[in-house]
């Protein structure tokens, strides 16, 4: 039997998702949900996605955030522990990539992603990772 691939998502796939109805991202939801795909991100998304809401006063997308990063919903919402704290500096100190990108990259690694869900066109990944940019999430074979 094949193990379902883990795909994660970094913050602006999240915030696509939520704020621009993309479908694409819908059809990797949907495929969560149908139990074909395990879908991924860090409790740092949320700090992330908070920003702009905040700033712009709108506490009804602030809800929306807060309720769609609680869980469920089909995502596996990783917490940022020693164990990501480790992996993201050896990511910093070999691939020269930014703390929070870092973290992202460590907690993709260590839920066993191979897929990760980004627009960010400055990530540096390891091998193990790939990078599906939010404009081919629908393109099955660039996903490994």
């Amino acid at each position: 039997m094949e193990s379902v691939k883990a795909a994660y998502l970094d913050t602006n796939a999240i915030i696509r998702f939520i704020e621009s109805e993309d479908d694409g991202l819908l059809h990797v939801f949907e495929q969560a949900a149908a139990g074909q795909l395990r879908l991924v991100t860090s409790e740092l998304t949320l700090a992330e996605v908070l920003v702009g809401p905040l700033k712009d006063g709108d506490a009804r997308l602030v809800e929306i955030y807060e309720g769609f990063l609680a869980g469920g919903a089909g995502l596996e919402i990783r917490p940022i522990d020693r164990a990501v704290l480790r992996q993201s500096a050896e990511i910093r100190a070999t691939l020269g990539n930014k703390g929070a990108d870092a973290i992202h990259i460590a907690t993709a690694l260590l839920a066993d992603c191979s897929i990760l869900l980004s627009s960010d066109q400055r990530l540096r990944l390891p091998s193990s990772l790939t990078q599906i940019g939010l404009n081919h999430v629908r393109d099955h074979d660039r996903w490994p």
